[in-house]
């Protein structure tokens, strides 16, 4: 392909599976600072520091009123993080990890859309079953012949890599 709005020309080509994973820490590094630190102090004050999390486990299941809250703020840093990707990959095609290595979120199909960036970040929701797919989606991503997640499969999208001549 010709450039992307580049002097000179480019190509897309198959993302490096590292460099995806770096990527994704870097991104998952911008989230945790960004998303889930300003509930560390709300967190900190229900959850009472222990040594093991089998004892952070008996204390949530004999104060059973702060389960709804935790659950609930979990279900707000789900949402807050899949609308990270969601906005980032649609109006850039790139969240800022991925910026870093030049790649590019692209639909199979036409121009991406909302749903297939969804589908692509299911693996983001923290329940039952999409949390098989924190194992599936590695695994399957390291076994198709152009790297794709199987989210990415069921989306009909892939990350590929911009390289420059």
């Amino acid at each position: 392909m010709n450039g992307i709005g580049l002097k000179g020309k480019a190509f897309l080509g198959h993302a490096s599976v590292l460099k995806r994973i770096i990527a994704f820490i870097i991104d998952l590094l911008i989230i945790n600072w960004v998303i889930l630190f300003p509930f560390k102090r709300i967190f900190d004050n229900i959850i009472l520091e222990t040594e093991s999390f089998s004892k952070t486990l008996d204390f949530l299941s004999k104060n059973t009123e702060y389960n709804m809250f935790i659950t609930v703020i979990m279900i707000v840093v789900a949402v807050l993080t899949i609308l990270y990707f969601m906005i980032l990959e649609k109006q850039w095609g790139q969240s800022v990890g991925k910026m870093l290595f030049n790649l590019h979120v692209k639909s199979q199909t036409k121009d991406l859309n909302y749903w297939q960036l969804f589908v692509r970040s299911m693996f983001l929701i923290p329940v039952f079953p999409f949390v098989l797919l924190w194992v599936i989606d590695p695994i399957v991503m390291l076994f198709t012949k152009e790297n794709q997640r199987l989210s990415e499969i069921l989306s009909k999208t892939k990350v590929v890599e911009q390289y420059k001549i």
